[in-house]
């Protein structure tokens, strides 16, 4: 059995770069004019990094749940567990939304030209930064605080 320990750290990678590449395939399709809801070209691209993402994001999200009660039972601090804890769950929220907004979207054929193009893409914009506000966070945990990394000193 893989421990947690070689598990988390490799899958929460994994989304940080699939929603940044959504960002840059959604700002290509929209300075172009294009439609995010279209089914072929980019859109469906990057509709599928999205949802890729999204379900990785929900895994490193478990994995960090239990992580986090390993961490607090080690002797951690939990207040920075939490605010990480509750950043990534917003993340996930976040870019989940994003992608049935696209599926419902893409499934009713409504466009998503023009301002709801720019719209959505903004939204995306925000989740980017709360994303890199959460891996912020997260990498406080681990190269500051040892977060289970190293054992916790008395």
């Amino acid at each position: 059995m893989v421990a947690i320990e070689h598990v988390h750290p490799m899958l929460v990678h994994f989304p940080i770069v699939l929603f940044i590449l959504v960002l840059a395939l959604d700002a290509v399709v929209v300075m172009r004019g294009g439609n995010l809801a279209a089914r072929q070209g980019l859109p469906p691209v990057a509709l599928a990094v999205l949802v890729i993402g999204t379900v990785l994001a929900a895994a490193a999200a478990a994995f960090g749940d239990v992580a986090l009660d390993r961490a607090v039972d080690l002797g951690f601090p939990e207040a920075p567990l939490e605010v990480h804890e509750a950043l990534g769950i917003s993340t996930l929220a976040l870019f989940g939304g994003l992608a049935v907004v696209r599926l419902l979207a893409g499934w009713h054929g409504v466009p998503l030209t023009g301002l709801r193009a720019w719209g959505v893409a903004f939204v995306g914009l925000m989740g980017v930064g709360l994303l890199l506000t959460t891996a912020y966070y997260g990498g406080y945990l681990v190269y500051d605080l040892g977060v289970n990394v190293i054992p916790v000193r008395p």
